[in-house]
């Protein structure tokens, strides 16, 4: 792919409460319509893309990150980073804060991308995806892992890969399938990452967060035919890069100490390698073939990116604030020299074999497929022929034996494809849309191949019974051999269906489960919105009642008489009411209690009849006896009489009772009527009085509010002219604070243009040192040309010896005028080019000028504002002038000179304690904004801890579904395996474990013996000449060689283990 450009976006973020409570004016501007910012006065930039205030997250998602997340599932690696000082709204745009507390508005662009990524990954069912994810941190140039924060330090390193991509070896990726899971190691990985609280920012960032994500897709090759292996794949690996950078921090402006000092060290210099980089690559004035990479460990990890083979996006973040000015330009110029970096991105395709387990398994089946054909062929060769059915019936032996090599082949199909697709579901609790599609294409799979091999089943069968007995007896041992076979090729299928109804009951028990919960936790949930209902009710029942109470005593005064009235009289007519009723219930009483009497005299005397009746001797029993029972019915009948009559008799009691008690209660309410209209005689006098007052107070209300308007009047006045003077007294403070940032940016720029004049006087020290240099140098040329030519003369007119002599002068001349010559086009050379200072200093003179030019552009932007706000004031000092004459005059008239004095007094203290509560108001307004922070960080705690308690739940019910399953496949292995034949590979694992141990003494000891054999050759050697045995001796007095290559054959003979 050809080279392109790195993309750049600037953001420029609203102005915070802090900022607009003290007044902070906007020095960057966003044209309309144009991918244009204006910083200051008049310094323009136009970038790729440049975001307002007013921008979303959305937004800027859709406009930069989603070509980039389409690439990465097209194969290309890509980044994104923010770049910009602290407090600019890096962390909030990329996404690397509290992401279980953001509302679906301000989510960044790491969670949109999550989601975008695996929506893409849920279109295409056509591919597997395997994606990883990995959150490193670099913290003081150390390297930490936030998502295994046991690692250690120095076991994460940076290296290269065979195709020069950047990676850090160490680092934990974890596998996810979900954007449930990638959010939950995103929220884990933020918690861990260091941040802290300075004076610019609450939630400052101090190191550098990758959060990376890798995704690997395998899919069918297209290319593969017919002919071609169907294990042939493809496959793409392509990464992700999420950086959230530190930003720069000034310590006068954070305000930092101790260890946060520190930190701001390491972030300022990591930041400065990285501006280094860009520089290099995208300033084109510099062109310099190295580029310091190496510098930082930052710069290193994105050395693909800036650069490099992927596609970036640097997203530039900026204050507004006039404060930031000079941080904001520099940071828009790092911004405009990006846009120069070109990449070239490559497509990270690598066609290959998906697994070499597969192709070696399929070899293997080949092999064992082709060793009992040949069985099958030898058996059946053996078989005596007998004309022309014979051959018949070999021929439909083969045909069938072909037929059920193309069953088995196509079972192994569906049972690979069943064991992928079952890897694929090991942690799944619930299918997706996919999955269910695979599913269902594999069981109409198996369906069509079971109805296949049925059908040749039973057409083999037929065959077989119509044949003969050696015959038949060579098919089944045919077919015995092709079952041993089919269970060796395929060991899934016989548990498959088992595995599938294990999942679906295990899936319905944990659906059931969850449901039950929900169920719970919503009857929960009901029960204390009932609560919070009915504490809600009880105060509005007390405020209808409270309510319903008179407003104050005069209404209690202007109750209406006619109520009174009646009531007495209700009260009247029920005590004559009362008095009657009991009357009434008095006579009943004694007329109760007579007839109780005369109930008691016939009891008695039909009592006294009975016994007269008993004592007496009738002749007739029968009368007598009938007699009896008409007197005991009698008697009864007067008993239940009187207990009837008892009764009543306490009823009436009770009720007579009851009418002495209102009776009373009638004379307490005749005595409470008395006291009513006592107290309504006594409320009269009182309204009388108080309606007197209320026609006094409203005569000197009305006097009052006549004061008061004139008084409000006056206040008005005093008040608008008390707001002029704060006003200017704002000003000039404001005034005052811009000159004195005029003098730190002054003095600043002396202390640049001072280093930067010593650069240049060294630099110019220099070119005069090289001028004489290069002068010296001619001039021994010269020097050299006079004494060749001389040499020369002497060389013709000498003898033999002084020639030789005279030659070695001339080439020692020769030789020093070489040397000088080099020299002296090495000097004009830099002469020439101007490059007398060394890199570095070069670097840092090009420094050096770029902030003079940052800080005239600050000094002439502080210029513009100083002189508004001196014409304002101007203004402002000639209007409050000619209002302070008005003043004096209106004073002089109405009143006397102590008077005047008096006012200008309470005037000045006036506008003292104005200042003063404009100040209280100032620190209440920043203390209730800290408050309202501090709620919403209490409300995204909250929020994060809940979805901390889901994801645990959720965490937990996956554990026991794959212990489970864990449990339940180990309970299937040893279940399908022989018991015995488990005791028989343990014997013979114990007996290989002995054997090997026999071996491994055996080898120690051999290794003993070769070292003391070592050691006392190597004594021999140094006492020479030893005495030796005879083989030894002669290979001695041969040659070394002979003696080693004996030594070495006697070491390989024992390392073999056989005897000498």
């Amino acid at each position: 792919m050809e080279e392109i450009p790195v993309k750049v976006a600037v953001r420029v973020r609203p102005l915070l409460c802090k900022e607009v409570l003290h007044n902070h004016q906007v020095c960057v501007r966003v044209i309309p319509n144009t991918q244009q910012i204006i910083i200051g006065r008049d310094r323009v930039f136009t970038f790729d893309f440049v975001f307002g205030k007013s921008s979303t997250q959305d937004e800027i998602y859709n406009t930069c990150i989603k070509p980039l997340v389409l690439s990465l599932i097209e194969g290309y690696n890509a980044t994104v980073f923010a770049y910009g000082q602290t407090g600019s709204g890096k962390t909030y745009t990329i996404g690397g804060g509290h992401v279980a507390s953001i509302v679906e508005g301000q989510k960044g662009i790491i969670p949109r991308a999550i989601q975008e990524i695996f929506q893409n990954i849920s279109e295409n069912p056509s591919s597997d995806f395997n994606i990883k994810v990995s959150y490193i941190e670099v913290y003081k140039e150390d390297l930490r892992d936030l998502l295994e924060l046991e690692t250690s330090m120095k076991d994460l390193h940076i290296r290269e890969d065979e195709k020069g991509n950047t990676v850090i070896v160490g680092a934990k990726e974890c596998h996810v399938e979900g954007v449930d899971e990638v959010m939950s190691l995103l929220q884990m990985g933020n918690a861990a990452r260091h941040t802290s609280t300075t004076q610019m920012n609450e939630h400052s960032s101090r190191s550098h967060a990758i959060f990376t994500i890798s995704v690997c897709q395998i899919e069918r090759n297209p290319g593969a035919g017919e002919g071609g292996s169907w294990y042939s794949y493809r496959r793409i690996v392509s990464k992700f890069h999420f950086v959230d950078l530190a930003g720069s921090e000034r310590v006068t402006k954070t305000g930092n100490t101790g260890e946060r000092f520190k930190e701001s060290i390491q972030i300022n210099s990591g930041l400065l390698a990285l501006g280094n980089v860009i520089s290099a690559l995208g300033d084109p004035r510099k062109k310099s073939s190295h580029v310091p990479y190496r510098d930082a460990k930052i710069t290193r990890l994105l050395k693909d990116s800036l650069g490099g083979s992927a596609k970036t996006v640097m997203i530039t973040c900026v204050s507004p604030s006039s404060s930031d000015f000079d941080e904001s330009l520099n940071s828009l110029k790092y911004a405009n020299r990006a846009r120069n970096i070109r990449n070239k991105p490559t497509w990270n395709f690598s066609p290959e074999s998906v697994h070499m387990d597969d192709m070696e398994f399929e070899i293997k089946l080949l092999r064992e497929a082709l060793q009992s054909q040949q069985a099958s062929i030898s058996q059946t060769s053996q078989i005596p022929q007998e004309g022309t059915p014979d051959k018949n019936r070999i021929h439909s032996l083969e045909e069938q034996i072909a037929q059920l090599q193309g069953e088995c082949l196509s079972y192994q199909n569906c049972i690979e494809k069943a064991f992928t697709f079952l890897v694929d579901l090991k942690d799944a609790v619930r299918l997706n849309q996919r999955q269910q599609h695979k599913l269902e294409e594999w069981f109409n799979m198996t369906q069509d191949v079971r109805k296949a091999a049925l059908s040749s089943f039973r057409g083999s069968q037929s065959v077989g019974n119509q044949e003969e007995g050696p015959q038949h007896s060579t098919v089944l041992q045919l077919k015995r051999e092709l079952k041993k076979y089919q269970v060796y090729s395929s060991p899934p299928i016989c548990s498959v269906d088992q595995v599938f109804a294990g999942f679906r009951t295990r899936s319905q028990m944990l659906l059931g489960h969850i449901e039950e919960q929900d169920e719970v936790l919503h009857c929960q949930f009901s029960d204390k919105s009932d609560d919070e209902e009915s504490s809600q009710e009880k105060p509005r029942i007390r405020s209808r009642s409270w309510d319903k109470k008179p407003d104050s005593v005069c209404s209690l005064f202007e109750l209406n008489d006619t109520q009174d009235e009646t009531q007495n009289s209700n009260l009247e007519n029920e005590g004559n009411d009362a008095k009657s009723v009991s009357k009434q219930y008095s006579l009943k009483v004694t007329r109760l209690e007579h007839e109780a009497e005369q109930a008691k005299v016939e009891v008695t005397e039909t009592g006294r009849k009975l016994e007269e009746l008993e004592n007496k001797d009738l002749s007739d029993g029968a009368v007598k006896i009938k007699l009896q029972k008409e007197f005991r019915k009698k008697m009864d009948a007067a008993k239940l009489r009187v207990q009837i009559l008892q009764k009543k008799q306490q009823d009436s009691k009770k009720l007579a009772s009851l009418s002495i008690q209102k009776e009373k209660r009638a004379n307490e309410l005749e005595q409470n009527v008395d006291h009513l209209k006592y107290q309504k005689v006594q409320l009269q006098k009182r309204l009388r009085e108080e309606n007197d007052k209320r026609r006094q107070l409203n005569a000197e209300i009305k006097q009052d509010q006549q004061k008061i308007k004139k008084l409000d009047e006056q206040k008005k006045w005093l008040d608008e002219e008390v707001e002029k003077v704060l006003n200017q007294r704002q000003a000039l403070e404001e005034l005052e604070e811009d000159l004195k940032k005029r003098e730190a940016i002054l003095s600043k720029k002396e202390a640049l243009l001072q280093e930067k004049s010593q650069l240049e006087s060294k630099k110019l020290r220099s070119s005069q040192a090289l001028n004489t240099d290069s002068l010296r140098i001619s001039t021994r040329l010269d020097f050299l040309d006079q004494e060749l030519s001389e040499k020369s003369m002497q060389l013709q007119s000498s003898t033999a010896e002084e020639k030789t002599k005279i030659s070695e002068q001339v080439q020692a001349l020769q030789k020093e005028k070489v040397q000088l010559q080099r020299r002296k086009n090495s000097v004009d050379q830099k002469l020439k080019n101007g490059s007398v200072l060394s890199p570095e200093e070069e670097h840092v003179l090009f420094q050096l000028e770029e902030g003079i030019e940052a800080l005239e552009a600050a000094i002439e932007y502080k210029n513009e504002n100083i002189q508004s706000r001196q014409n304002l004031l101007r203004a402002s000092f000639q209007n409050l002038s000619h209002s302070e004459a008005n003043v004096l005059e209106k004073l002089i008239c109405l009143s006397p000179v102590e008077i005047r004095a008096i006012l200008l007094r309470y005037f000045n203290k006036v506008v003292n304690l104005r200042e003063a509560e404009r100040k209280q108001q100032l620190q209440n307004e920043e203390i209730k904004m800290k408050v309202l922070e501090r709620d919403n960080m209490i409300c995204e705690l909250e929020s994060a801890l809940e979805h901390l308690k889901l994801l645990c739940d959720r965490r937990l019910t996956l554990q026991q579904k794959e212990h489970e399953q864990k449990m339940q496949l180990l309970i299937h292995h040893f279940q399908e395996q022989d018991g015995e034949g488990i005791v028989e590979s343990l014997k013979i694992y114990e007996d290989k474990i002995q054997q090997l141990e026999k071996d491994l003494y055996f080898y120690k000891k051999t290794s003993r013996d070769l070292k003391k054999k070592l050691k006392e050759v190597a004594q021999e050697a140094v006492q020479w000449p030893p005495a030796l045995p005879e083989r030894k001796a002669f290979a001695v007095t041969m040659t070394p060689t002979l003696f080693l290559w004996d030594l070495v054959e006697s070491c390989l003979v024992y390392s073999i283990g056989f005897p000498k």
